[in-house]
């Protein structure tokens, strides 16, 4: 019995082995490995944004922009003016001295009026110190004081009346700032506002020194803080520098997390109807928003100089800049090895109502016909603004239009005594693919014939209506929406031969509560991954496949040079019927798609953002 316990015990054994080496043999022979190589969307065209300093000292305004300056950031020695480009230094005092003078300098060849000085209450600050003598006695340039202190969690009478004995002799000075002939001074840590028995330290502030030199006007930073404790009313006035941004006719809010979104808050600001008085301003926060760029930076000044209320609120035309050399938050308007003098040239430029570009984009020895637009058109009424920008386009084009029905081919026809196209034709497709299938479709036979591809449709998004119609206007503004824009498109191409695409970049509202949407696992993606790989896998034999960095023209709009992307319209593909679908489709792959070919072709793309 113990022999015939062993053999089973040993049959068992043989059996399990069997079985196991088996299934790592099938493992082996059926589980290929993943051969295909990941490819990762980072052939962005790094434009130079570096610029060269322009001097507008001769130039007249009346705008009086003041920029926020913080003196102890000048140990900082990001500065051309140093050499050494180590972080932290001490300079001696004549170093300093010569470094203040050279900013203001700096500041008055770009028509900035003053320097708002951040000023802490301590006795033995060595950059502050040397900083306020020179702008005393040194150089004849205007300025205000804005209590900093942030380290004060309970100020005191005491304490108030230390400040005011500090700061008596600048208020006095003829080149102090003033508003309705009061020095302008502001508080920037709100816990200075009221100590511990409750007492309103602004009233306190503004009384003794009433006493002391008479009237001043007192505003504080706009925040959510100040709303909502209502300090307000113990405030002349208000200046904008949160990163929050408040939709119009609404109480919502939301943190802003990319440069973009500084510009629509200053639209909505625009639009906002105040208790008090509001100072606008123009915010570079270059570290906190990695997609600043100094154009936007243009564009954001020319938001806040034309704002109508202007006038009417503040007639002295006071205007902050956030801010003149805050080195440690890489916020700053002077010079620096990435863009040099790019961005103080932008602010100038806004300042005194010029173009951001001198250039007037000469296409030269181009007399043939190389440019097609194609528009997929299921709204008329959007079709008609878009063949009145079209007119911008400055050279010879060939329109092709697919459509849907013979009803809007006929309404279309109507639009179309509008053009300006060199010729057009008129295409009618099943009501299937969005406008990806009708653009692949009716362009196969025709993309042989252009060098560059504009593809346009008349987007609404009904499932959001107000997102649509300012998301669409967003992306016609970018990509023809005036002559200038789209003759610097077509420069870029000309001048730069690995350049192969170019799109707006992500509108705002679509990302702006959102800090991922650029990875391939982000909710609106995933469900993509397959459809996107099995075209890949279409157009290149299956050797590659989508990588973790994803970015596309969101809207899938878009100008090309035709060898970027020349495979995709050689390639059939089976397009679900119009449904109403939002996402996780062949057209929504194909969307992402673009610069995969792009990339895979040799060529770089570029993302826009010239108008909003």
């Amino acid at each position: 019995m113990l022999i015939l316990d062993n053999c089973e015990f040993i049959i068992k054994y043989i059996i399990i082995f069997i079985l196991y080496t088996n299934i790592i043999y099938i493992e082996h022979i059926y589980i290929k490995k993943d051969k295909r190589k990941s490819i990762e969307i980072d052939n962005e065209f790094k434009q130079n944004g570096y610029e060269e300093e322009i001097s507008y000292i001769y130039y007249k305004t009346k705008l009086k922009p003041i920029a926020l300056y913080y003196p102890e950031y000048n140990k900082i020695s990001y500065s051309k003016y140093f050499k050494n480009k180590n972080k932290y230094n001490q300079f001696e005092s004549k170093d300093i001295e010569e470094l203040v003078i050279a900013q203001i300098n700096l500041a008055k060849r770009h028509q900035i009026y003053g320097f708002g000085i951040y000023y802490n209450l301590q006795n033995k600050d060595y950059y502050q110190n040397i900083t306020m003598e020179v702008i005393l006695n040194k150089i004849n340039f205007p300025f205000m004081i804005i209590w900093k202190n942030h380290k004060i969690k309970n100020a005191n009478k005491n304490i108030i009346i230390k400040f005011i004995k500090n700061i008596e002799k600048y208020l006095i000075s003829d080149n102090y700032i003033k508003i309705k002939n009061k020095p302008l001074i502001s508080v920037s840590n709100q816990h200075i506002l009221k100590n511990k028995n409750r007492i309103n330290n602004i009233i306190l502030l503004r009384n003794l020194l009433k006493i002391r030199i008479g009237d001043v006007f007192i505003i504080y930073p706009y925040t959510s803080y100040i709303t909502k404790k209502k300090f307000y009313k113990e405030f002349d006035a208000t200046y904008d520098l949160s990163t929050i941004e408040r939709y119009p006719d609404t109480k919502n809010i939301s943190n802003i997390l990319h440069y973009s979104g500084m510009i629509y808050k200053n639209l909505y600001l625009n639009e906002l109807n105040t208790k008090y008085t509001l100072f606008r301003t123009c915010d570079l926060n270059t570290k906190e928003f990695d997609d600043y760029k100094p154009e936007k930076f243009f564009m954001i000044n020319n938001i806040v100089f034309n704002w109508r209320d202007l006038e009417k609120k503040n007639k002295e035309k006071y205007i902050f800049i956030n801010s003149w050399n805050n080195y440690e938050n890489e916020n700053y308007l002077e010079y620096d090895e990435k863009y040099g003098y790019a961005s103080i040239n932008a602010l100038s430029k806004s300042i005194l109502n010029l173009p951001f570009n001198k250039n007037k984009y000469p296409l030269i020895n181009i007399s043939s016909i190389i440019i097609a637009v194609h528009v997929h058109v299921f709204y008329e009424d959007v079709f008609n603004k878009i063949i009145k920008k079209l007119k911008f386009i400055p050279l010879k084009y060939d329109l092709y239009i697919s459509t849907v029905s013979e009803e809007k081919k006929t309404n279309i026809k109507k639009i179309l005594r509008k053009t300006n196209a060199n010729k057009y034709e008129i295409k009618i497709y099943e009501n299937k693919g969005r406008d990806v299938y009708p653009f692949l479709t009716q362009m196969k036979k025709h993309y042989k014939k252009y060098k560059y591809i504009c593809h346009l449709h008349t987007k609404k998004s009904m499932h959001k209506k107000l997102l649509g119609s300012n998301w669409s206007i967003y992306l016609y503004n970018n990509l023809i929406g005036t002559r200038e824009i789209i003759s610097e498109i077509l420069l870029d191409f000309q001048l730069n031969e690995k350049l192969g695409f170019i799109f707006p970049e992500v509108y705002h509202d679509i990302i702006k509560e959102v800090k991922n949407f650029t990875n391939i696992n982000f909710p609106l993606h995933k469900n993509n991954k397959y459809y996107m790989n099995y075209i890949l896998k279409a157009l290149f034999q299956n050797k590659y496949k989508v990588g973790e960095n994803l970015v596309f023209p969101v809207g899938n709009m878009f100008w090309t040079k035709t060898i970027a992307i020349f495979q995709i319209f050689n390639t059939e593909f089976e397009y679900p019927e119009e449904l109403g679908q939002t996402n996780e489709t062949i057209m929504h792959a194909i969307e992402r798609i673009w610069l995969y070919l792009v990339k895979l072709n040799g060529y770089h793309y570029k993302m826009i953002m010239k108008n909003y």
